[in-house]
């Protein structure tokens, strides 16, 4: 094999053997080939670059191990970020929603008389039972989920304590969020989704919105948060019933949950 200049260039065999070479990096090149076929075998990868299996079976083993299972040295799939993230938490007792319109929600025309508050960050939509709603948009985080509840709840004096803002956004509860994996290809489109109703889960190949990548959506199922419901609803009756006081949620605030999305 030659270069540009006609001068010979070493096989594959030929530079396993020029230790002294500075570029020479068996971990490199086990990695290259690893992301040719990714089912190569530590047999196999000695074959290929022409080294004894014998004395260096084991370390291109290790090599390969890095490769598939340590997430800091593999250059394999990786997530790329969460979107369509949503959860749910209740307001505590005290927070004033008839005030809320004067300070910059918007109120609907929905039978439930929800208000909404949107921004940059995403979509906030109260109910009169006291649920709150909450869509952050990617790239969804902890952060951007404080700063939405902030600008919503905070920022419009509707809570002025910043203690008590800090405990209610601890109560939140991720109802489901959109994972993506890019493979860096076109794939054909598939839809598995017969765990949706019992897991809430749901992979997708080949959608429009990323047609290079897998996407995993996963929720909390509805009846997971409806049977929740029941089961607190009936620890709170036994509980007055027998005396032992409760009744009452981490928010301070009897709910009437009727509505679940």
């Amino acid at each position: 094999m030659a270069d540009d200049n006609g001068n010979n260039l070493p096989s594959v065999g030929e530079k396993r053997n020029d230790y002294k070479s500075d570029s020479y990096s068996l971990r490199q090149e086990v990695f290259e080939l690893l992301e040719r076929n990714h089912e190569l075998t530590a047999k196999h990868l000695c074959q290929i670059l022409r080294i004894p299996y014998e004395t260096k079976g084991n370390t291109v083993r290790n090599y390969r191990h890095d490769w598939k299972c340590n997430y800091r040295n593999r250059l394999g799939l990786k997530c790329l970020e969460f979107h369509g993230a949503r959860g749910w938490l209740y307001g505590f007792r005290g927070l004033d929603r008839s005030s809320a319109v004067a300070v910059g929600w918007v109120a609907t025309k929905a039978r439930n008389r929800m208000f909404v508050w949107k921004d940059l960050l995403g979509r906030i939509e109260w109910f009169e039972t006291g649920r709150v709603n909450v869509f952050v948009r990617k790239p969804a985080s902890e952060g951007r989920l404080k700063q939405l509840l902030a600008n919503a709840f905070m920022w419009t004096g509707l809570i002025h304590d910043v203690r008590l803002f800090e405990a209610w956004v601890k109560t939140y509860r991720r109802k489901g969020a959109h994972a993506t994996v890019d493979l860096g290809e076109r794939l054909p489109y598939c839809r598995v989704d017969f765990l949706k109703d019992s897991n809430g889960v749901v992979v997708k190949t080949g959608d429009l919105s990323h047609p290079t990548a897998i996407e995993i959506e996963f929720c909390y199922p509805d009846f997971s948060e409806k049977n929740e419901l029941v089961l607190k609803q009936f620890t709170d009756v036994m509980s007055k019933f027998l005396g032992l006081g409760g009744g009452s949620n981490v928010n301070g605030k009897d709910k009437d949950e009727s509505y679940v999305r």
